[in-house]
């Protein structure tokens, strides 16, 4: 009873923010999109800045775009809770990639590294342009097909990963990660190579089911 009342609770949020979600971004299929999950293009972005793939699962957290930074998300992936993904440039997420909960993934620094620029910018309005991410450095963030990331990881700009690896929860990706991999660390490290050949769990005859 306790469940069915919360369901009918939540249910007018839900279709609210779907709602916002379609205004702020551009899907290409269908979407479970969570009352606490958001789409933020501003400061010179628009929803087509935003595109999300098909069979796209959204529970929690900010996707956002500034200056026109272009996110890509592939089909059958899926946003954990209370996770960011924050683009000034690019970043791109293929198909079957999976995010745990409280991962960051960032193309740019936020704000500029020399400490003169940061003192011009906190004197500024809290609205200025000059407090976006058009003034940090920034470099594309690429996640190939079917790779896993833990949760608290974050990704750092000019990253690439590549296809079927994972990252280890808690880790910090700065460097490229090769394919078919397990990454861990601060910053992460290689710690597992051709994980592809380690025996299967699954029988591809399951998928017979759906």
């Amino acid at each position: 009873m306790i469940s069915i009342i919360f369901k009918m609770l939540s249910f007018p949020r839900e279709w609210y923010n779907r709602r916002n979600a379609k205004k702020n971004a551009t899907f290409l299929g269908k979407a479970q999109i969570l009352s606490g999950a958001h789409f933020r293009p501003f400061r010179g972005s628009t929803k087509e800045d935003i595109v999300i793939g098909n069979d796209f699962r959204f529970f929690s957290g900010t996707i956002c775009s500034q200056n026109g930074g272009k996110i890509t998300i592939g089909e059958h992936t899926k946003i954990g809770l209370d996770c960011k993904i924050l683009c000034a440039d690019s970043i791109t997420l293929g198909n079957y990639v999976m995010l745990g909960d409280s991962i960051t993934i960032c193309d740019n620094n936020n704000h500029p590294i020399n400490p003169l620029d940061r003192a011009i910018i906190y004197r500024t309005p809290w609205d200025s342009e000059y407090r976006g991410w058009k003034y940090s450095q920034s470099a594309p963030i690429v996640v190939e097909d079917n790779v896993f990331i833990g949760s608290n990881v974050r990704i750092c700009k000019g990253v690439t990963i590549g296809q079927g690896s994972l990252i280890a929860a808690c880790s910090v990706v700065t460097k490229d990660v090769p394919t078919n991999c397990i990454a861990a660390g601060n910053p992460a490290k290689i710690v597992k190579t051709e994980i592809d050949k380690l025996p299967r769990m699954l029988s591809n005859d399951i998928l017979k089911q759906f």
